[in-house]
């Protein structure tokens, strides 16, 4: 458009000056004369009429073009707007939108349905006043947490708790994100919220149910486990040799059994929150000397150098129950999936902190699955291959205690050649 009226605007000058020439040419000169400059201006005018011509059918081809450019773009975006709406009217999730006040311009019926609030009576309104968010410690509210920039964000999505219009308080989930606005460019935060109320309901009662079960179990099994024992030892007269491997056989599967449902028991535990650290001064050589005694037969019988540094004598302020239950499942995998070699453990102090350091020479860790080791339930390949009936628990109950107590568990490995774990625990 702004090329048409320039050119229309370049087209009356010319013609314009034209006729200027022209009638300056018949007044101040004798016709003879006049005749033949008129002439050739005559033949310039043909020349610039045909070149406008052609111009002006050009200019107008692109203005077509882009003008049906223009009705697709507003049929594309017209049709985005009814998506947009069928979303937004239908979604069963909340969808709230703020503007850079944080008050209220667009508020969903999902969000009518989750908060039990009217569109009308909360448009315009300052969502931290009538949106009655709770955080937690490790959650903002989400009307703050909408404006944070991307670079500064924790994770995309938060878990708070909200206040109903009827003071019932629901647990919420919501993905935010800070848009802009296409017309005035200013910030505005967007939030697709979901009550997981009924959710979390159910995986309490899960986590509930499996502790129950879990320290149910652990007493008849504990029983199982003595008894079996001591028909192992010979107490209740001599076993034969077929029924002595069968006992062994029981006894190995009843301490697999007793340590799942430990393991259980520490989840349950960890997902409730209500693991308690005990803390106190512990030597780190102690807890060492502990390893030794638990995990020596084993090593031995593999044939594996269990290699403790017995330099190290140190204390650290932890709970010291829950530290060598993090060691002993480390040492216990690495014992379990070192074929030949060695298992070894060293400590030093660093400034503010201890650095425990568990080497084997085992299977590895293929090296896009490090970050993976201490999720619940992971295990990579080849632990599968060398022992299809653990659980995965081991790894996460250990990473769980040392974040407890403010440490860090990093992992190195390569694949045939053994895993090194470092443990960083602060001494106070």
């Amino acid at each position: 458009m702004r090329q048409r009226i320039e050119h229309f605007t370049l087209e009356m000058l010319t013609w314009a000056s034209l006729i200027g020439i022209t009638l300056f040419v018949v007044f101040l000169f004798p016709w003879y004369v006049a005749e033949n400059i008129l002439r050739y201006l005559l033949m310039i005018a043909s020349v610039l009429a045909i070149l406008w011509y052609l111009k002006s059918r050009r200019l107008f081809a692109e203005s077509d073009i882009k003008t049906k450019e223009i009705l697709d773009k507003q049929r594309q975006i017209s049709r985005q707007q009814k998506t947009f709406d069928i979303i937004f009217n239908n979604a069963a999730d909340g969808i709230l939108i703020l503007d850079e006040s944080q008050k209220i311009e667009s508020f969903s019926p999902g969000m009518e349905v989750i908060t039990g609030y009217k569109k009308e009576e909360m448009l315009g309104r300052s969502a931290q006043q009538v949106l009655k968010f709770k955080g937690d410690n490790e959650n903002s509210l989400l009307t703050d947490a909408m404006f944070l920039p991307k670079n500064i964000r924790k994770k995309p999505y938060i878990k708070n708790t909200l206040v109903t219009k009827e003071g019932r308080e629901i647990d919420i989930e919501a993905s935010y994100s800070l848009i802009q606005d296409a017309v005035t460019q200013k910030p505005k935060g967007l939030a697709i919220i979901r009550d997981v109320t009924y959710e979390n309901e159910l995986m309490r009662r899960d986590k509930e149910f499996i502790a129950i079960t879990s320290h149910q179990l652990n007493t008849p099994l504990s029983i199982i486990r003595g008894y079996v024992s001591l028909l192992r030892e010979g107490k209740a007269g001599k076993i034969s040799d077929v029924g002595q491997k069968y006992l062994d056989e029981t006894y190995d599967s009843v301490k697999k059994m007793i340590s799942l449902t430990n393991n259980l028991l520490s989840i349950s535990r960890i997902e409730q929150e209500k693991i308690k650290l005990e803390k106190e001064d512990v030597n780190i050589k102690e807890l060492f000397t502990r390893i030794e005694q638990a995990f020596g037969p084993a090593a031995k019988t593999k044939k594996i150098a269990l290699d403790i540094d017995p330099k190290v004598d140190r204390l650290v302020y932890c709970d010291g129950e829950k530290i060598f239950q993090a060691l002993s499942n480390i040492v216990d995998n690495s014992i379990k999936y070192t074929k030949e070699g060695s298992v070894k453990l060293s400590a030093r102090v660093s400034g503010g902190s201890i650095e425990i350091k568990i080497t084997d020479t085992g299977v590895g860790i293929p090296e896009e699955s490090i970050g993976m080791i201490g999720d619940k339930f992971y295990r990579t390949q080849e632990a599968i291959n060398i022992d299809n009936k653990g659980t995965g628990l081991g790894m996460f109950i250990s990473k769980t205690i040392i974040e407890k107590h403010n440490g860090k568990l990093s992992i190195s490995s390569k694949l045939g050649k053994g895993s090194e774990f470092l443990i960083i625990l602060p001494v106070k």
